[in-house]
Formats: C-alpha cells, sequence, structure tokens
C-alpha cells in the first residue's frame, strides 16, 4: 500500500512539473551530499519535490537547505527506518535565484536523489 502511495504521489508530481514548464534531474548520493545551484543569471526555479530511492531498505537522515548568500537555511529534515524512498514537498515556494543552492544531505549514500523543479 505504501508503494501504490509513492507511486500516485510521483506521477501527480511529474504532472505538476510538466505541466508546468518544469524539469526533473536526477543525482547520485555517493558523496552523501548533492548541491544544485541556479548557475543563469535571468531566471529563476522553484523545487516541487525532492525524490530519494535508495538500493534497499535503509536507515538514516535527510536534510534539505537552502544556500543563498553565504545564509544556510535548514527547509527540511527527517530521520527514517528502513525505508528504500524519502520524498520531500515543500510547503511554499521557494524561489531559487542567481547563485542560491539547494543542498541535499542523506546519511546514506546507497541511492539517488531527483530534483523536480518548476521555472519562476
Amino acid at each position: 500500500m505504501k508503494g501504490l502511495i509513492l507511486a500516485v504521489v510521483a506521477v501527480a508530481l511529474a504532472g505538476a512539473v510538466w505541466a508546468g514548464g518544469g524539469w526533473s534531474t536526477s543525482y547520485s548520493l555517493t558523496g552523501g551530499t548533492v548541491a544544485v545551484t541556479n548557475t543563469q543569471a535571468n531566471s529563476s526555479w522553484v523545487p516541487v519535490a525532492v525524490l530519494i530511492q535508495y538500493a534497499g531498505a535503509s536507515t538514516g537522515t535527510v536534510e534539505v537547505r537552502r544556500v543563498s548568500q553565504s545564509f544556510n537555511v535548514l527547509l527540511s529534515s527527517c530521520a527514517f527506518t528502513s525505508v528504500s524512498s524519502v520524498v520531500w514537498i515543500p510547503d511554499a515556494a521557494f524561489p531559487f535565484e542567481y547563485g542560491d543552492a539547494l543542498v541535499i544531505g542523506s546519511s546514506e549514500t546507497n541511492g539517488v536523489a531527483q530534483l523536480m523543479r518548476r521555472g519562476e
């Protein structure tokens, strides 16, 4: 049942991303941290979701942070036990302007993080 709910959420998010001019990119969690920086001077983007898939049942923590003008702000953190996936859906729009970075940190390094975002 949990897998079905996750699949429905993923399909709904994918529809929202592509319908709103969005895109999705996957990153390896091999190093434990993924930083995605907006390098476009004349555009911004908003994270729609972060989906993390581990190779198997894992136990650990995940943090999602925003780094902007040297300020490091924790957007979300989660401790989990014996799960193979973690999903973060922001409860507000967080626009990432030029130079801003979304940082995903995971204590487990055997997975992939997928960032879904849309243009602002």
